[in-house]
């Protein structure tokens, strides 16, 4: 696992400890991957992402804490808290979580598909546009 913005972000690709809390698993069939455990989530979204140079998020929610789940692609992903920010790839089978207020947004580098999910409070009212961000 990797962390960023003093903690506020932190990204890891997730493999198959099934013990370790989410993780994928990959055979002939396809793949699954199990990306809460034992704790609720208010939102579930899911985000495709057409092919290269679609941008999607560039905002923030002060309220609550937000993961991010890259299924298939790859992701830009630009983030930003108190002024610093960073700017980290997401490939297929990586979880971001966002701490409250972190700014971010995504740039497809290819077609690509994910999903965002989250707790505390409505996503809709607790989004904050960043438009400055990866500018």
């Amino acid at each position: 696992m990797r962390s960023y913005l003093d903690g506020g972000l932190t990204v890891e690709v997730l493999g198959g400890d099934v013990a370790a809390g989410p993780f994928r698993a990959e055979d002939a069939r396809g793949g699954v991957a199990w990306l809460a455990r034992g704790e609720p989530f208010q939102y579930l979204h899911a985000i495709s992402f057409s092919g290269p140079g679609v941008r999607r998020g560039f905002h923030s929610h002060p309220g609550h804490r937000e993961r991010l789940y890259v299924f298939s692609g790859r992701l830009r992903l630009i983030a930003g808290l108190g002024g610093e920010t960073v700017d980290v790839m997401l490939d297929a089978g990586t979880l971001a979580t966002f701490a409250p207020g972190v700014a971010h947004g995504l740039i497809a580098e290819s077609a690509s598909f994910a999903v965002s999910f989250g707790n505390g409070t409505d996503p809709i009212a607790d989004t904050v546009p960043e438009p400055g961000l990866g500018n």
